[in-house]
């Protein structure tokens, strides 16, 4: 009587191999669309923390009138 797993010895190393190269895309497909710092398409993460930045600056303490963040101006 043979043993049933004699052939899948191959089959588990071709599985781990293919489930790998999956994961590896995955994550490279996920590393270039999230953190990005191309000029063209900037990454979420990326837009997201230039966004964050620029109104963080472009907050001016002394002015209590500002409503736009998007540029350092104080409305007279």
């Amino acid at each position: 009587m043979k043993p049933l797993y004699k052939n899948k010895k191959g089959q588990i190393l071709v599985e781990y191999l293919l489930l790998l190269t999956i994961a590896v895309g995955c994550a490279t497909l996920m590393t270039k669309t999230l953190v990005s710092r191309s000029e063209e398409s900037p990454g979420i993460i990326i837009k997201a923390w230039d966004s964050l930045l620029k109104s963080l600056a472009n907050d001016l303490p002394d002015c209590a009138e500002q409503e736009s963040f998007s540029t350092a101006n104080c409305p007279e």
